[in-house]
């Protein structure tokens, strides 16, 4: 195919389509022959002032597809769940090969989760109302993330570079494995699971090893640290619309499904509410749910004013 030079805006508007999905295949085809002859301007059959335009669009388009989705309209919902599919793969191989000079974030909103490829083909997953940092210049010097939330590992194997994810109190280094972790802000406890290989986890000034089927629990209240063996069958269900409350107290339940359902919830408690909870949902009507901890916790709960309110046992009402 022969690839004739655009008129001036024309590489912006070929572009805008592209990403919009209303592009020809001839079109298409054309685009993808400009991202490989971006760093060779001997052989782009674009001017450099197009270069220029279709190089910063791509920049700008990456970074702009990490804003978090609104999934309480479903065709925004599809617009950025096309979105995602962009960014975790042509974005993927973008960032690949230009590595942008600032940190890049990535969000997702309530109830989404998002799969991101870093340039080291190393996978990401976020779980709902996450944020993952990616350091400038990734893979360069180090690869290091910064995640609040939750998100599932699966890193590619690079003994030069090690991978780190600093989380809250944490650093959890791999040199190639998968593995979840979980660190809200505001959470009671910081978690890693690992499902495969190993991984080093400093936390409270001391250095803890993590093979498959291991996991480390950090109370973010008291620095106390426990290590533990999970079954790998159970770690990161959530990407599979799940929600695992594992060790959770009510105050965590609710705010985990503040994050997973487009609801405003108001909790009453009392401090002498500290029991811990371990309970599984497939992730169905929220008030099917509310309905389950009703039975199990002692909670009461109704809806007024557009909010859900919940009531727990100890709270005279």
């Amino acid at each position: 195919m022969d690839h004739p030079q655009q008129h001036q805006g024309g590489a912006k508007a070929l572009l805008a389509k592209y990403l919009q999905g209303n592009a020809s295949p001839a079109e298409k085809e054309q685009v993808e022959y400009w991202y490989s002859t971006l760093r060779d301007p001997a052989s782009s059959a674009l001017s450099p002032e197009e270069r220029a335009v279709l190089q910063q669009s791509i920049l700008q388009h990456v970074i702009r597809q990490t804003l978090p989705a609104k999934p309480l309209y479903r065709r925004a919902w599809l617009r950025y769940a096309a979105a995602i599919v962009f960014t975790a793969g042509v974005g993927g191989w973008l960032y690949t090969r230009y590595q942008p000079a600032h940190p890049a974030i990535v969000q997702t909103g309530v109830g989404a989760t998002r799969q991101i490829t870093l340039p080291d083909s190393s996978e990401v997953t976020l779980n709902a109302g996450s944020t993952l940092r990616i350091a400038a210049h990734f893979g360069r010097h180090n690869r290091t993330v910064t995640l609040d939330g939750e998100a599932f590992f699966v890193i590619h194997p690079d003994p030069a570079h090690p991978f780190r994810v600093e989380h809250g109190p944490l650093t959890t280094t791999v040199l190639g494995t998968a593995f979840n972790v979980r660190s809200y802000p505001g959470g009671e406890n910081a978690t890693v699971a690992v499902t495969s290989g190993k991984v080093q986890v400093a936390a409270a000034g001391k250095n803890y090893v993590l093979a498959n089927n291991e996991t480390l629990q950090y109370n973010n209240r008291s620095g106390l640290v426990i290590q533990g063996h999970e079954d790998t069958t159970l770690t990161g269900q959530w990407r599979h619309a799940m929600l695992d409350f594992n060790s959770c107290t009510l105050t965590d339940m609710v705010a985990e499904l503040q994050r997973q359902y487009p609801v405003r919830i108001q909790l009453h408690t009392t401090p002498t509410d500290t029991a811990h909870y371990n309970i599984r949902f497939r992730r169905e009507n929220i008030h099917n749910i509310l309905d389950v901890l009703t039975g199990l916790t002692g909670i009461t709960y109704k809806q007024e004013n557009g909010q859900i309110i919940i009531y727990s046992k100890t709270y005279a009402h």
